[in-house]
């Protein structure tokens, strides 16, 4: 008798038995020693079931940073209990950039959260771009994506976009790297989209899922590469990118909060191999420099804390010398626009700084690395032009203090023009 009770009990207790085959092509296979894993959840679950001490306070800060970054989404003339109110041509639309990894998950459900609070009005959107690059990888990422987006949140078709990268979405660019070119084709399209669903009134925003572990690596890569001590500093957390504004919700949480956030919902997600490669600089930081410096640190929690401080105080110097550059705005010379002169009666930081936002105008603010800066103010005091590559195939020439910038069709047809001159002036004196 006692163990049929036994029995019985832990029968009780035991937890139904969840099926895996709603998800077949979920599981991807091992290749080498990674294993691209699924956290797999309840699917009939209720997303907002468990509301732990842990789990309030993850909500509570995307919610702040959202709400601080897109304050159209907070109505306060709504009643109150008025959650899921009906969508209008007022209501601001909210693009969430879902990959299927374990941060884009996080986002998609802490928006989903938001959305059904009491006086919020939020349009949500997820957009996924299938790139097509790692095969049976890609599909599972779509595949789950779409799943849960309308077996859990119950989002239909018109609020899913799904995005492939084909041979006529991005014509092939010499001068682009395959990342560089997977960036533009995002932007284009989420750009459209954005046209596409917006109205007169109506604020559409991407959100992405960038957190305080990649506000890290941004720091550490434009120390690596370069750059001046006002842009040392992490992701900001709205930014607008050819005319749409992308916020960051998730940068006051760390990737170890966000992983244990979905366990403890028991929510998806998603491995992406290609994150474990070595051969892109920012998966060399990730995997190699940044657990080194968590040890020496003492945990990955310490040092997030201490590249945000480094980051708030950054932030501070580079307002000091932008109010400081702007008491004496002189961003090109009176007799000559588009040139910028360097002054020696200047503090050298202020101009430098100057010169650096110069070239980074001139490239459309695309990075402009510090070494190039360098060699321009090396430069500066030279008789003879002095040229200095800049990138994107833009040069910057250098004569006296004048600094302007040309393409490097500009400079060979000057070059050209110079070389035609000296061998006349040899022929003359010949």
């Amino acid at each position: 008798e006692k163990m049929a009770s036994l029995g019985f009990l832990l029968l009780t207790l035991s937890p139904p038995a969840r099926t895996l085959s709603r998800f077949p092509r979920l599981f991807s296979h091992t290749a080498g020693r990674t294993a691209h894993r699924l956290v797999q959840s309840r699917p009939n679950r209720s997303p907002t079931r468990c509301f732990s001490r842990f789990i309030r306070r993850v909500q509570e800060t995307a919610f702040a940073s959202l709400k601080r970054n897109v304050p159209s989404i907070a109505r306060p003339g709504e009643p109150e209990g008025a959650a899921n109110v009906q969508i209008d041509d007022y209501t601001p639309a909210v693009l969430a950039c879902v990959s299927g990894g374990s941060d884009s998950m996080a986002l998609l459900h802490l928006l989903d959260s938001i959305r059904r609070r009491v006086n919020i009005r939020l349009d949500l959107h997820v957009v996924h771009f299938d790139h097509g690059l790692r095969g049976s990888e890609s599909d599972g990422d779509r595949e789950l994506v779409i799943d849960v987006c309308q077996s859990l949140y119950g989002l239909n078709d018109s609020n899913v976009h799904v995005y492939f990268w084909g041979p006529d979405s991005d014509p092939p660019q010499t001068t682009e790297g395959v990342q560089d070119k997977a960036r533009r084709w995002r932007n284009n399209e989420l750009a459209r989209l954005a046209k596409a669903i917006e109205g007169s009134s109506r604020e559409v925003v991407a959100a992405v899922a960038h957190h305080a572990d990649d506000s890290v690596e941004t720091i550490l890569l434009k120390l690596l590469r370069g750059t001046s001590v006002t842009s040392l500093k992490g992701i900001d957390a709205r930014v607008e990118v050819d005319g749409l504004v992308r916020v960051r919700p998730l940068l006051g949480l760390s990737k170890v909060e966000l992983r244990r956030y979905l366990e403890e919902q028991e929510l998806q997600w998603r491995e992406d191999s290609s994150n474990q490669k070595l051969v892109y600089q920012r998966n060399k930081v990730r995997n190699v420099i940044i657990p080194a410096m968590e040890e020496i640190a003492g945990s990955p929690k310490a040092l997030v804390e201490r590249f945000s401080e480094l980051d708030r105080q950054v932030r501070m110097l580079s307002r000091f010398v932008e109010s400081e550059i702007d008491r004496d705005v002189k961003d090109a010379s009176a007799d000559s626009p588009g040139v910028f002169t360097i002054s020696d009666d200047e503090p050298e930081l202020l101009e430098r700084e100057r010169l650096f936002r110069y070239l980074r105008q001139q490239k459309d603010g695309a990075t402009v690395f510090y070494r190039a800066v360098d060699e321009v103010w090396a430069q500066r005091k030279s008789s003879h032009v002095k040229h200095v590559e800049i990138g994107d195939a833009l040069f910057a020439r250098v004569k006296k203090g004048c600094v302007d910038v040309i393409t490097r069709e500009e400079k060979e047809r000057l070059d050209a023009i110079e070389l035609e001159k000296k061998k006349k002036a040899q022929q003359e004196n010949g």
